[in-house]
């Protein structure tokens, strides 16, 4: 009978993955892998002998094999606690519904249907942390001894283990159950064990024990380029255990966590391919179970504040919208009252104030993770400038919550005798505030860092994050249906269900990919101010950067006010044009 059973999900599966790719042309598929890992491979090796590594040319070959274990170490307790996290999420594991409700309720082992989709996502996740890894590695080879494949051999494991240590652990944590706050905890010592001990070693400050972490192993097998040792095996063995473990216990996912999860997933793929940049934010939040608090921060629980917002009010129609305040209360107006810019600040102010712990701690280690991402780019290699684009980027994500709750009901806000772009810019302000705050725990991470740049990062970071949020600010903008005086019609004038486009077919992959770099290149804009300081580090050069990033900022912000009137004067345009023709 198990055979039996085994053989019927075989070929299930081998049914539906004909059905799914039946209609694939193979040759379209191996040509765009053709082309990606030829494009690839040429961009690593130009970026490699243009670039001077990451590593700074005041460190040698012993302080590399001294001091990186340890600090190398915390990718893998990171990776570790974030499968901690993941699986107390019910993570990390997205099964598709039909799975769900024909295969994993029919009389078989649940072991033998998740065998697979485990197996797979360990496969999936490490090769791509390989991947990156053994990139890495090869732009570290050119300053380092060793040769270019050691390098990339050494890196591309330890990317593995990473990888396979995320999802070995979510598995595990997902099926014994684990409580959010437990997997928080147990990720929160080890993460702070692990920093200990590097900060330790990196300034020669511990000896003897105090000098071991819980991840120095795994992270010595990233410089086995250089050196290897018969103890780093270890730490190979300690990762395939963990997976055999969560292969072992993978039968004991819960259904309801996996059904959650296979829908969030489906929908986000969905948002991934239309390019819907805020829903899919949102749909991870909600794969992370993150939701905004019940109760603003400062209000204490049964005060009068909190009891009037949990009775129905009722609705003023010049109040903005989503704002929630009883209009029987205030002097009466006339009908040409307008809303104030007091009341949008305090709609996004309120906002801000319901954000969960995890969203303000996963901000505040943003803002330092860029400030030492920055500090490192003006100090040893522009390479650092990545990752101090991308803490940029996410910062303006994850600080749009009032611009985001607008956009999100064009319902309300189209009821206004406002302009859109009125109330759309005074939503930033609530944004600007929370961004400031940011650019100064990013100048405090800086001055650690290297306390020269002290001064720098005090005149430059909030500036230079501000800078970088307007990519996520014009993404979220244009992510807002059109006005109701073009909701008709497109940018060329067609109506909105004709097939003409803007672009000829030939270049629609093109628009696509334009599209989705837009955001980027707008945020990157935020990092000219860090690399003039790497070059020119003077009062004046700091001085021309901030009047720089002003201009910009003035001329997005203008965009903003502007963007529904352009619109609807563009489609006017064309459609007369249509209509002359």
């Amino acid at each position: 009978m198990p055979s039996d059973t085994q053989a019927t999900l075989r070929e299930l599966r081998r049914a539906r993955k004909q059905r799914r790719l039946g209609d694939t042309d193979w040759y379209d598929v191996a040509y765009r892998v053709y082309l990606f890992g030829f494009a690839g491979l040429t961009a690593v090796v130009l970026a490699s002998d243009a670039i001077q590594g990451v590593v700074g040319d005041d460190v040698d070959t012993n302080d590399l094999l001294t001091r990186g274990p340890s600090i190398i170490g915390l990718l893998a307790m990171f990776a570790f606690a974030l499968g901690l996290r993941s699986g107390a999420d019910g993570g990390p594991v997205s099964i598709e519904v039909a799975d769900i409700r024909h295969v994993l309720l029919a009389p078989i082992s649940r072991r033998e249907v998740l065998l697979r989709p485990i197996s797979q996502r360990l496969r999936s996740v490490a090769f791509g942390f390989g991947l990156a890894a053994a990139i890495i590695g090869q732009l570290v080879a050119t300053e380092l001894e060793g040769s270019r494949a050691a390098w990339a051999a050494s890196c591309g494991l330890f990317g593995a283990i990473v990888g396979a240590l995320f999802v070995g652990t979510a598995v595990i944590a997902h099926a014994l159950r684990l409580p959010r706050w437990a997997a928080t905890l147990i990720g929160a010592v080890g993460l702070t064990w692990q920093a200990v001990v590097a900060w330790g070693i990196w300034n020669d400050e511990t000896t003897g024990i105090a000098r071991v972490g819980p991840a120095n192993l795994a992270g010595q097998i990233a410089l086995w380029g250089i050196d290897q040792r018969p103890i780093d095996i270890l730490a190979v063995g300690i990762t395939i255990a963990i997976v055999g473990i969560s292969l072992a216990v993978g039968g004991r996912l819960r259904l309801e966590p996996l059904a959650r999860r296979g829908e969030l997933v489906s929908q986000l793929r969905f948002a991934a391919t239309v390019q819907d940049l805020r829903t899919v934010v949102l749909l991870r939040r909600q794969l992370r179970a993150e939701a905004l608090r019940a109760r603003p921060w400062g209000t204490r629980r049964g005060s009068d504040a909190s009891a009037r917002r949990e009775r129905p009010q009722p609705r003023d129609r010049h109040t903005i919208a989503g704002s929630h305040t009883n209009a029987a209360s205030r002097p009466a107006r006339n009908a040409n009252a307008q809303p104030t810019p007091r009341i949008v600040w305090h709609r996004g102010i309120r906002s801000l104030r319901r954000l969960p712990v995890s969203r303000i701690v996963r901000i505040a280690s943003l803002a330092a993770l860029g400030g030492a991402a920055a500090s490192l780019t003006v100090s040893s290699s522009p390479l650092f400038v990545i990752g101090l684009l991308a803490a940029l980027f996410l910062l303006g994500l994850e600080s749009l919550e009032p611009l985001s709750q607008e956009v999100d009901r064009p319902d309300l806000t189209d009821t206004l005798s406002l302009d859109r772009g009125w109330i759309f810019l005074h939503h930033l302000v609530a944004s600007a505030a929370l961004l400031a705050v940011s650019g100064a725990i990013a100048a405090i991470a800086v001055t650690i860092v290297e306390p020269s740049h002290a001064a720098a990062a005090i005149a430059l970071a909030i500036p230079v994050t501000w800078a970088g949020a307007m990519g996520p600010v014009v993404a979220t903008v244009l992510d807002a249906p059109a006005p109701l005086a073009a909701a008709d019609t497109t940018l060329t004038g067609a109506p909105r269900n004709s097939e003409s486009s803007l672009v000829p077919p030939e270049f629609a992959g093109f628009s696509t990919a334009f599209r989705a770099l837009l955001p980027v290149a707008i945020s990157a804009v935020g990092v000219v101010p860090v690399f003039v300081m790497r070059y020119g580090p003077d009062a004046a050069s700091a001085a021309r950067s901030i009047v720089g990033v002003a201009l910009f900022i003035a001329v997005v912000a203008w965009w903003i006010r502007r963007h529904d009137s352009w619109s609807v004067k563009i489609r006017e345009f064309t459609a007369e044009g249509r209509a002359a023709a």
